[in-house]
């Protein structure tokens, strides 16, 4: 992989769309957990694609492409629509965990299943099951300490939770 970035930063386009190629999904995933309109997430997806072709070359550190490129996806996102939400419930984990775990991220459940959240959310916990990054990783993306990363997925996990007692989840 990383190879593969070497080459793209020095001007191998044909390495740079293979990149592209291989976060594609997870891009549309991220950007579908912030915004809601398929062309809008078009746009911002083509944006990064374009920022990050323009400054890939300043790319210091190959080893962080994938989170500078999520983290670029994001800036867009938030450009186009600079909205937040921020609704805060308590925690009970284990439906939460139980249900991802049997859920085929592929067959785009997942996005079904976190579609009642706040956009950030769905970021998080996007980031988190779909992107495996830890806590601490998605705090430094959006910039926010590891512990209110933890206490906001908690919260969705919650709401999540309810849902599903609730049997609202799988109407």
């Amino acid at each position: 992989m990383e190879e593969l970035i070497e080459q793209a930063k020095n001007g191998d386009n044909d390495a740079f769309n293979n990149l592209i190629m291989l976060y594609k999904r997870e891009l549309y995933l991220i950007a579908k957990s912030k915004l809601n309109n398929d062309d809008d997430i078009a746009d911002c997806i083509q944006e990064t694609i374009l920022k990050s072709y323009k400054n890939i070359k300043q790319l210091k550190n190959s080893k962080v492409f994938k989170s500078w490129l999520i983290k670029i996806l994001i800036n867009e996102c938030n450009r186009l629509y600079n909205k937040k939400e921020k609704n805060i419930v308590s925690i009970e984990e284990n439906n939460f965990e139980d249900i991802i775990s049997q859920t085929n991220i592929n067959d785009l459940k997942f996005e079904n299943i976190i579609s009642g959240l706040s956009d950030e959310e769905k970021l998080i916990l996007t980031l988190f099951y779909v992107s495996g990054y830890t806590t601490k990783e998605i705090g430094k993306i959006l910039k926010k300490n590891d512990n209110t990363i933890r206490t906001k997925m908690l919260r969705a996990k919650d709401k999540l939770r309810k849902r599903i007692e609730g049997g609202f989840l799988y109407e």
